[in-house]
């Protein structure tokens, strides 16, 4: 795997985590490109600079990282998918900082699998640690999360689940991967701050968007939603955004919940927050 580091060039190994390319604090946004777009690069960004500071960086000394420029990021991701050989792409960036206070920026890809129909949900064992600070960043190492994911792929090879995270009181925090948000049939919900969640961007779409058609929204801490007729899982990466679950299986192998037969209100605030996202791409490739 080739990696772009502030305007060079590096071999890292394949599929290497945060962790390896960057083992100290650092921050890393991941999104798709299909087809030369990138949707909602400029949120990606604006996330990442609420905690630069963290970090003793100054935004506007970024190359990539500072603006979701067109100008700035095409010849960059043209030449890394060329070495890489890929067309759609998962796309990070990660930022650290120097022993000078100077920013270092890497850019890295990896293959884009496609987004699944439906989701199952599996429990896990590995509680959601507690973030560095509130509102939670997306930072590296990322230990936690790089656990449960592998406490994931331990329990099922199918690409089409996710793990659930809670955190130390049993409340239900998010996914490895994703984010989450749950309908009763009369409110939509999403996981709390105080559970140690990471706000998503393509959950902070949602909420936008759901608040734009007058729904009810609010924020919840509790255990697994089983009075939910339909659950969420939002992901950057996914193609519009995000992919209804199917089912929830506990650790003995059981079904534990089961969507409601009727989905047609989740898919059509699902189908907005694609039209949303696909009106805020940029072409980079």
């Amino acid at each position: 795997m080739m990696a772009w580091r502030n305007g060079e060039w590096f071999s890292q190994p394949a599929g290497a985590e945060v962790s390896v390319i960057h083992p100290g604090p650092c921050l890393f946004e991941t999104f798709a490109i299909r087809e030369g777009k990138v949707e909602c690069l400029g949120d990606h960004l604006a996330r990442l600079a609420l905690g630069c500071p963290r970090l003793g960086l100054d935004v506007s000394r970024l190359q990539l990282g500072a603006k979701a420029d067109a100008a700035r990021w095409q010849p960059v991701v043209q030449q890394l998918l060329a070495r890489e050989k890929l067309t759609d792409a998962i796309i990070r960036l990660i930022v650290a900082s120097r022993a000078d206070a100077l920013p270092t920026e890497w850019l890295t890809a990896r293959a884009l699998p496609p987004t699944p129909s439906t989701i199952d949900l599996f429990q896990l064992k590995t509680v959601r640690d507690q973030p560095e600070w509130l509102p939670r960043p997306k930072s590296g190492p990322w230990r936690n999360s790089s656990e449960a994911w592998r406490e994931l792929k331990s329990l099922t090879p199918r690409l089409d689940v996710e793990g659930l995270q809670f955190d130390a009181l049993g409340r239900l925090a998010e996914a490895t991967r994703s984010s989450l948000a749950w309908w009763d049939g009369n409110v939509w919900n999403f996981p709390a701050v105080v559970t140690g969640r990471l706000l998503g961007t393509a959950a902070a779409q949602f909420r936008g968007v759901l608040m734009q058609a007058g729904c009810s929204v609010k924020d919840t801490a509790e255990g697994f939603p089983f009075h939910a007729q339909a659950v969420v899982v939002l992901r950057s990466t996914f193609s519009g955004g995000a992919v209804l679950a199917q089912k929830y299986i506990g650790l003995d192998g059981t079904t534990l919940w089961q969507a409601s037969a009727g989905q047609d209100t989740p898919r059509r605030h699902l189908a907005a927050l694609a039209q949303w996202r696909s009106q805020r791409a940029i072409i980079l490739a």
